[in-house]
Order: structure tokens, then C-alpha cells, then sequence
């Protein structure tokens, strides 16, 4: 059996180790993974700059399976991140890095497992991961480093075409990554006005892939968006240009190479988001829910009481309930945890709270989570410049000592129950769209989905060093006078640059990779959209069968011998970006194992 796995990023890796692992009865098969940038994939490829960080630190990142696996597969362990930088990696690094060995070898040395590596490290994990699973599996394993560029169904399977040649295969799996999309109005009108007044107009896109070097020193830029890319950003205009940071009385100091530009960022809530919590949590080390257990959830969802809303109202009480327990260690309130967890999940939260003054200088609120600086009357620099120190504050204290972030991460590790209940369909359109990710998303991702604080730490040293500044929200950018143009403070800043700082959200009708296209041309694809009697909602998502991840076409039809998994099917499944964390039966890897053994069965 011939099975072609387009993508040989961390999914498609993960994608050929399953099929190989769970291949019991020996099947005679061949495996070819397709990527013209080879194993890590355009995100994780290792020719980027050395200042972009993961966001995961060392040990908390793997691609191998062990005994937490509930898929039913063959469990294959080896080692993560940070045990691979200790074990094998210098003899591989050695032998296989050239001319930035050296660079590698430093790294692995210096590099902590409670600290978040290079992503060009990460990428020579994936590669060292490749050169085992050839070592192991030899012929039954090939590396096709072509871009897929179309697919046409045939009466046995499926013939893929690069721009070299043709392959047949059996079977199929997309497992590819980000990719950029057709402008929307605004970009175009963006794009062509920077054409027409030789201007610089970045869209969505990979930062390691933006000419930043057409940028001189000095230049006002414009960043829109606050999230992981703006952050890339912040490496990337600073310490990639020579300039360094020191550390001085506890505080990051930014000393100028004069090399970098003048930054403006901004978007609809104004702030970063918020830097990943000191790691404290060790091996499979994870919160637990008091409501959204596995038991409460199946009982609620065979009874038919679970709805979107109601699961939400669930999973705020878990989340507040953590966090007011926190609270009460941190602070050594005298408080009695047992009773007073007993009587918080028994009546409401306000009551309950009202008879322990003690927490109410703590009072939780998804309202001032969400909009941290409301006070129309502030000074938007002084604020916000404010509440990234407190951002700093609360991430050093740690994950399971600092109520704050202990409460960010709890909401991390109870991303399963979330995913199971979109497996169910409890959602209505209205609340998949107003609920899970018109609120609960972008706030989760502001949330949890942050930087290292290193690099929050970095741009509080930037902002006082006058390199970056925050724009008070709503960001407003004109086009006058052959120029982009916004408003900082009373000030009109006026730039040759805008750049905007986020990645290409996943769409299927607007994508440009080329694979995708010609998928939908052939009608072997089609965008998922949620039906019910209020409407519909599409999210741009491959529309693939949840539990199995086989393809649905543009007719219906369920196809048994096509899989797709991560980043093209963001709108069916939450979250595929995030890497597999070791000992807590990760989901992309139950996914790839349960992709496995359905090919397997069916071969």
C-alpha cells in the first residue's frame, strides 16, 4: 500500500511514525511525505533566524507516544525536546549540522527544560526524528521534497503532481501547514495603494519569511496585531539587528544598534498578549476540572442537557473556582478550601462569594480579562505600559503557585473537554459562532496562547527605550498623502510601512496553496459549515468526519482512503496548531495514531 502524506511538519512526521508503529501485521508499504522545505515544514524549517523562540518550553514538546496514549495504538516512546538536547543530539548535531553546528551545540548546552528552544532546534529534532524512523523502516519510508501542486482521483487512489513528476498512491493525508490567502477588500485596497505610492504592505504571512530587510533604521512601522507574530517581530527588528539586551537591578535594559526601525503596533484590544507562565508543572503534571470531568460530561450529554452556552457557564465556574482556590494559597487566607469548594459549586458564585470577604479584593471578572483598560480617561501609553509589568509580575510567579497564571494554564490543560464537546455537536450555529469563537477563542488565546516572558520582558525594556509603542485601541490606519497614516496620542505618525503582524487564518476558499486549490477544483474537498434551524456558519475549515478526520467531498460523500488533520481543518477541531505535550495523551497525537490504525485496517 502506497500513502502519501502531504506535509512533513510535526502532524505529518507524527502522521508516518503512527502508520509504521501500528503496521502489526506487516503490511508491505511505502510512505511518502512531501515537502519541498523537508521535515519541520515551512514553520519549523531550520534555515530561519535564531531569535524566533517556540512558545512550549523544551520539556513540554515531543513527537513520540507513550503509556498516557488512549487511541489503542502501538505506544513507541522516546525522548522530548529537552531529553533529546541531552541524549542524541550533540553526536547528531555533529554529524549532520555543517556549517551551524556550532551554533546547535551551544544551544543544547545552555538549554533548560523549564526554557522555550530555537525553532530552528525544534526543526533539528524533527529531522533527527525523520533519520531514525529511515533507520528503522529504510525503503518503507521516502522523502519527497517537491511541493504537491495537484491531485486528481483515480479508480484505485490518487495521483499527486509536483512540478517534477507524478506519484500514485493508495492512500492520502494532508497534514500541511499555514499558508497565505487571497487578499480580503481591505488588503487589496492596502496593496494596491502601496504599489501606487512605492510603499511597503506586508499581509498575513510567516514572519521569518518577510523581506524585513527592505526596512531602514530609523523608519516609523507600522505593526498591526499583538499576538505570537508581533512577538516574532520584536525579535526580529531588535536583537536581529544587532541590538542586546541586559539585565540591570531585576529589569531588562535595551541597548540600540541603530539599526532598528520605529514601531507603532496596535489592534482591537490595544495589549500583547500575555507571556507564558513560569513553568513549574514537571512530567505529565496537569489541573484537573471539578465539573468538565470525562464522567460529568457523558452523563450530562447522554441526558441531553448539554448545550454551548451551558458548557461555558461550566467550564467559567471551573476556571473561577481553580482560580479563588489559588488565591486563597497564595495569599494564606484563612480560608477553608474544602468547605469553601463544597458550597462554591453548590449555589451561585456571587452569593457564595458574598460570605468571604476575604477574596473580594481577588474578584475574578471575564469582563476586565477581556478589556484590561477601560478608563477613558487614562493615559493609554502610562496603562498599558502598566499592565504589561503586571503581566511580568504575575507569569514569574509561576503556574501552580500564581492564582493568575496557575488559572491561565489550568485553562490550557482542559482543552479536551472542549474539543469533546464539538465532537458531540452540542453547538448551535449561533453559539459556535457568538460563543466559541467569536468570545471563547480570542480571549483563550490572549490569555494562554502567549509568548515566553522573556520576550515580554524584551518589549517592556523597548517601549521605555522609545523603540516600540503601543497605539490606544481602535488602531485606525488612513492612507494620505502618499503615506499610511495613524494617530499616537495627539501625534500623526506617518509611515512607509505597515506590516500586519499575525498569521493567515485558515480558509479554505481563499487559500493560495496550491494543493488546496486544485483539492477543491476537483471537487474532493469542501469548506465545513454548521447547519441548523437558526442557519449556518462557515469557518473556512476542510470539512472532515470528527472522531475519523476522513474527508468529506464537495457531494457528502465520507472518502475512506483521504485523511486531513491540523492546520486545514482549524474550524472543525479548536486548536491545531499546538504541539503534542508529553505524558498527557495529546490530541494531535491520538489523532494521528487513530488516522493509522483506520488506514491500516482498511489496507
Amino acid at each position: 500500500m502506497k500513502i502519501g502524506i502531504i506535509g512533513a511538519g510535526p502532524r505529518g512526521l507524527s502522521a508516518a511514525e503512527r502508520i509504521l508503529r501500528n503496521n502489526k501485521n506487516k503490511q508491505k508499504l511505502q510512505l511518502f511525505l512531501f515537502d519541498p522545505v523537508g521535515p519541520g515544514g515551512r514553520i519549523w524549517r531550520l534555515d530561519q533566524p535564531k531569535e524566533l523562540l517556540m512558545n512550549s518550553v523544551s520539556q513540554q514538546v515531543t513527537l513520540f507516544t507513550d503509556e498516557t496514549l488512549s487511541s489503542g495504538g502501538v505506544v513507541a516512546p522516546g525522548p522530548n525536546l529537552y531529553q533529546w538536547s541531552k541524549g542524541p543530539a550533540a553526536e547528531y548535531i555533529e554529524q549532520k549540522a555543517g556549517k551551524e553546528k556550532q551554533l546547535y551545540l551551544d544551544e543544547i548546552k545552555r538549554l533548560e527544560k523549564d526554557q522555550q528552544s530555537t525553532r530552528c532546534l525544534y526543526s533539528v529534532y524533527q529531522h533527527w526524528f525523520f533519520s531514525q524512523l529511515q533507520k528503522e523502516y529504510g525503503e518503507s519510508l521516502s522523502l519527497i521534497d517537491s511541493l504537491v501542486e495537484a491531485v486528481d482521483k483515480t479508480d484505485d487512489g490518487f495521483r499527486l503532481k509536483t512540478v517534477q513528476k507524478s506519484y500514485t498512491m493508495d492512500r492520502l493525508i494532508l497534514a500541511s501547514g499555514h499558508w497565505e490567502n487571497e487578499a480580503t477588500g481591505e488588503e487589496q485596497a492596502f496593496s494596491e495603494y502601496a504599489r501606487e505610492h512605492q510603499l511597503f504592505y506586508q499581509m498575513p504571512a510567516n514572519p521569518a519569511d518577510v523581506a524585513l530587510d527592505q526596512i531602514p533604521a530609523q523608519e516609523p512601522v507600522i505593526l498591526r496585531g499583538l499576538g505570537l507574530s508581533f512577538f516574532d517581530y520584536v525579535g526580529l527588528f531588535t536583537s536581529g539587528r544587532g541590538g542586546r539586551f541586559e539585565e540591570r537591578e531585576g529589569k531588562l535594559v535595551y541597548h540600540p544598534s541603530g539599526n532598528e526601525p520605529v514601531i507603532y503596533s496596535g489592534s482591537r484590544r490595544g495589549l500583547p498578549y500575555y507571556p507564558r507562565g513560569r513553568n513549574q508543572k514537571q512530567g505529565g503534571a496537569m489541573a484537573w476540572p471539578k465539573l468538565l470531568t470525562k464522567e460529568n460530561l457523558k452523563k450530562w450529554h447522554e441526558a441531553g442537557n448539554l448545550t454551548g452556552e451551558l458548557f461555558f457557564e461550566y467550564l467559567k465556574k471551573d476556571v473561577e473556582l481553580f482560580y479563588y482556590k489559588k488565591i486563597i494559597e497564595e495569599h494564606q487566607l484563612p480560608i477553608d478550601i474544602p468547605v469553601f469548594e463544597k458550597e462554591f459549586l453548590a449555589e451561585s458564585t456571587v452569593s457564595c462569594l458574598d460570605r468571604y470577604p476575604g477574596l473580594k479584593p481577588y474578584r475574578w471578572s471575564w469582563e476586565k480579562l477581556s478589556s484590561p483598560i477601560t478608563d477613558s480617561n487614562h493615559d493609554f501609553a502610562a496603562a498599558s505600559r502598566h499592565f504589561i509589568e503586571d503581566q511580568i509580575m504575575e507569569a514569574e510567579k509561576g503556574n501552580c503557585t500564581g492564582a493568575l497564571t496557575s488559572a491561565f494554564d489550568a485553562l490550557k490543560d482542559w482543552r479536551d473537554p472542549i474539543r469533546q464537546a464539538m465532537a458531540w455537536g452540542i453547538f448551535s450555529v449561533q453559539e459556535y459562532k457568538d460563543i466559541l469563537w467569536g468570545w471563547f477563542t480570542h480571549l483563550n488565546a490572549f490569555l494562554t496562547i502567549g509568548p515566553p516572558v522573556i520576550r515580554t520582558k524584551e518589549l517592556a525594556a523597548l517601549i521605555d527605550a522609545g523603540i516600540f509603542h503601543l497605539i490606544e485601541p481602535p488602531l485606525a490606519i488612513q492612507k494620505e498623502s502618499g503615506k499610511f497614516v495613524i494617530h499616537y496620542g495627539n501625534e500623526a505618525i506617518k509611515s512607509r510601512f505597515l506590516i500586519e503582524a499575525r498569521i493567515p487564518k485558515t480558509d479554505v476558499l481563499k487559500t493560495e496553496n496550491p494543493v488546496i486549490r486544485d483539492l477543491s477544483k476537483n471537487r474532493l474537498i469542501r469548506p465545513f459549515k454548521l447547519k441548523d434551524e437558526t442557519g449556518e456558519y462557515a469557518t473556512g475549515a476542510i470539512e472532515v468526519e470528527r472522531g475519523t478526520n476522513r474527508v468529506v467531498c464537495s457531494s457528502g460523500e465520507i472518502q475512506t482512503d483521504f485523511y486531513c488533520f491540523g492546520i486545514p481543518v482549524e474550524g472543525v477541531d479548536w486548536l491545531t496548531a499546538a504541539a503534542a505535550r508529553p505524558y498527557t495523551d495529546p490530541w494531535n497525537l491520538r489523532q494521528a495514531d487513530t488516522i493509522a490504525q483506520l488506514i491500516l485496517s482498511d489496507g
